[in-house]
């Protein structure tokens, strides 16, 4: 699992995380099922990459509920979405928090509350004479 920055530019209420982490997703009364990536995260959803575009036209469009399960321990996410907007190609996709299972929604909240304290610690100095710089 990879972190990176929050956006700086934060359109949503809440704030998101960067993160490569892999989900399982299902339509809901489909039996199509895709492996892709959450890309990033917060209290109120993600937005998920296909691994393959294809089916993802199929699975990815707006207003469509789907099922969702991470591969990772954390966050460990299971529960169910609704697509709330797609990518021109069909391959990215916003998912809306719909259930969260208690498992789920403490995983979430101690891999948000993780982030936050990591990236509220205050800069240091450089160190002169440091030569990794």
């Amino acid at each position: 699992m990879e972190l990176a920055a929050e956006h700086p530019q934060e359109r949503r209420g809440t704030p998101r995380v960067d993160l490569e982490v892999q989900v399982l997703i299902n339509p809901s009364g489909g039996t199509a099922e895709i492996v892709g990536w959450i890309q990033d995260v917060s209290h109120g959803g993600f937005r998920v990459k296909a691994d393959i575009p294809s089916i993802s036209q199929i699975i990815f469009n707006e207003g469509e509920e789907i099922s969702f399960e991470t591969f990772e321990y954390f966050p460990q996410l299971k529960g169910r979405g609704k697509v709330i907007w797609t990518s021109s190609d069909g391959q990215v996709a916003g998912v809306k928090f719909g259930e969260l299972g208690e498992k789920s929604k403490t995983s979430l909240e101690e891999f948000l509350g993780i982030f936050n304290q990591l990236s509220t610690f205050p800069d240091f100095p450089a160190i002169e004479g440091n030569s990794d710089g």
